[in-house]
């Protein structure tokens, strides 16, 4: 657990209480808008209950280290879909509540694994929650959902946690929309704030085209759709001898895939060579099965590339279908070579698109709009408590 001081007598009415899971690494710059905008941060992690840890840790043991982790992993995300977990992840939440003893204004909830209580008559202080996707939209991805056991007492506990918040905050209207349609939460409450580039917007007064290189950036690799993308770029190869694809994020050398002009490199952490990396890219492709958002495609919009993604979730959203580059079909790798041909043989339509993701990427996705949106429903919520 990670706590700030608690709050001085002037900051009352700008106290919140956040419950944290990390959220595709964002946490701290939502931390960062909230304290610019004058609020006092109680930070607590919901951690993953330590029984079920040590248990998972002793039923998945292998000598061999890196396979025992996998399947840690694996396991952990498994348990983490049962409501037992919820509650107990509830209890804890509940306990740190009263250890708070009121010194609070307003509770920040992340992601909905779990509950600021199981009695929400007996909550004294509003709660708002900040989420990227629901278990409903899970369940055509089903190695995030819940056993079919646990679907409907899963759906129910979320759907008293919705239903109870002042405000929820969703990352897509994808999301949004399955907040409202889904779970029946009223559409008034439900707020789309959308993210911002990871990356500082780097000056480039020029940026070259023709280098015919594919940047691929993700850590699941198939859930991101690399093995399509593997497969397209067979057809690439085919009309396009010098193209190159660059996959980073993902080690895929356990598929045996050897073709030539692939490069990978694995996790890089260095923001020299990420940067590197998206400059000498001529475009940007990830073809994902699943994305609750895709902050990826805004750190590649930052650099001017051109993006196809496909056509589920989120993606939508951020991507111009024409425009800011290509929406394919899931799955479709015939389509994805297609439009890779098109924009590494014609480097003008590539800088065309690339210009025009940047010009999106400025205007729609800025941390500052979203900072603006919470600030503005937090104070709400402490002005109806």
């Amino acid at each position: 657990m990670s706590k700030n001081n608690i709050d001085k007598d002037d900051m009352v009415g700008k106290r919140i209480l956040i419950f944290n899971q990390e959220l595709s690494g964002v946490n701290e710059i939502i931390f960062s808008l909230l304290r610019k905008r004058g609020w006092q941060l109680t930070i607590i992690k919901v951690p993953f209950p330590r029984i079920l840890l040590l248990k998972t840790m002793i039923s998945t043991f292998t000598p061999h280290i890196s396979r025992w982790k996998e399947n840690i992993i694996k396991k952990s995300s498994e348990l983490d879909k049962l409501s037992s977990t919820f509650i107990k992840k509830t209890k804890f939440c509940e306990k740190k509540i009263r250890e708070l003893d009121g010194k609070f204004d307003v509770i920040f909830q992340f992601l909905s694994q779990f509950a600021p209580t199981l009695n929400y008559e007996t909550l004294e202080k509003p709660y708002v929650i900040f989420h990227d996707y629901t278990e409903v939209l899970c369940q055509k991805y089903p190695e995030w959902a819940c056993i079919p056991s646990e679907m409907n007492k899963w759906i129910d506990l979320e759907k008293n946690l919705y239903h109870n918040a002042q405000f929820i905050f969703a990352t897509s209207e994808n999301t949004r929309n399955s907040f409202i349609n889904d779970y029946g939460t009223q559409d008034k409450k439900v707020i789309t704030v959308l993210y911002g580039s990871p990356l500082k917007i780097p000056i480039q007064n020029s940026k070259a085209y023709t280098n015919n290189v594919i940047l691929f950036v993700g850590k699941e690799f198939k859930r991101k759709g690399g093995l399509i993308l593997l497969e397209a770029f067979t057809h690439v190869k085919k009309e396009i001898k010098d193209a190159k694809l660059v996959i980073v994020g993902s080690n895929i050398s356990e598929n045996n895939f050897n073709q030539p002009g692939i490069q990978t490199l694995g996790y890089v952490q260095d923001p020299q060579i990420f940067k590197k990396l998206y400059e000498s890219a001529s475009l940007f492709v990830l073809p994902s099965f699943c994305e609750p958002f895709g902050l990826v495609f805004l750190e590649a919009m930052a650099y001017q590339l051109p993006c196809i993604g496909t056509t589920i979730d989120a993606i939508p959203e951020i991507i111009e279908d024409g425009k800011t580059g290509y929406l394919v079909s899931p799955g479709e790798a015939q389509m994805l070579a297609e439009r890779i041909i098109t924009l590494l043989k014609d480097p003008s339509l590539a800088e065309k698109m690339g210009r025009a993701g940047i010009t999106r990427l400025q205007h729609q996705f800025r941390w500052e709009n979203l900072g603006d949106q919470l600030d503005v429903c937090l104070k709400k919520c402490v002005e109806r408590k």
